[in-house]
């Protein structure tokens, strides 16, 4: 099957339709994934999703305690409201398996959660939620050198977005990669053109090109990126 992520730079759970899309694109025979912040995904909004066709979501939670979680995502951030919806999950996944739903908590290891990370994972397992601890991984080499970290650089292989992927921004533009929120190469848009004509397209066609023979330089989005160091053959 193929998949559809209805997330990109924004928390999906804000759209009031979220769980009619959902269901919609699962009726198509896509596996869909969410990627959602905890103290978002309220009972109503998880009753509604379980009810839409079966999908994944991945659940952010970074902290131990309502200081290090609002240290992490900001002022704002409800660290006992997040809480309270992950016990939920918790419960109509002992309870019923949510109708094939996939329902997982993940975690970034940062220095404000590190001292207590494995005591996290442990309580979350033990509530019935698998839980996957992530590692911070710096997109540029700018941010490598922010954190004093000298990168060793395997050989080269081409990034495998232009050839895996695509994103639609919010306004129907096309580009080839998560990480280009600010929509820096575009490839087209939804609204004129389809989503088959634009992967097909010569723009880009040119841009894998780039990516096979490692002419990217010019491409300033793309000659920074990390994933190109990273990617296994």
């Amino acid at each position: 099957k193929k998949e559809i992520e209805l997330f990109h730079f924004g928390e999906s759970l804000l759209h009031p339709r979220i769980h009619d899309m959902a269901g919609y694109a699962s009726g198509k025979g896509l596996n869909v994934t969410l990627s959602v912040n905890a103290p978002e995904l309220t009972p109503q909004l998880l009753d509604r999703l379980a009810s839409s066709g079966p999908c994944r979501i991945i659940i952010s939670f970074d902290g131990y305690d309502a200081e290090s979680y609002r240290k992490i995502r900001g002022s704002a951030a409800d660290y006992e409201k997040g809480t309270a919806n992950l016990k939920y999950a918790a419960g109509l996944l002992k309870k019923n398996g949510l109708a094939g739903m996939k329902i997982s908590l993940r975690v970034i290891r940062l220095n404000a959660n590190n001292p207590r990370i494995d005591e996290v994972r442990e309580y979350w397992e033990s509530l019935g939620l698998p839980v996957e601890v992530r590692e911070f991984f710096p997109w540029t080499e700018k941010e490598l050198a922010s954190l004093g970290i000298v990168q060793k650089y395997p050989p080269f292989m081409p990034c495998p977005f232009p050839w895996q992927y695509l994103v639609v921004q919010w306004d129907g533009t096309v580009v080839p990669c998560c990480r280009d929120y600010n929509g820096v190469n575009q490839m087209g848009n939804v609204r004129g053109s389809s989503l088959k004509e634009i992967w097909n397209s010569p723009v880009y066609a040119d841009f894998r090109a780039q990516h096979r023979t490692g002419e990217y330089g010019s491409n300033g989005l793309c000659r920074g990126c990390m994933e190109i160091f990273y990617t296994e053959e």
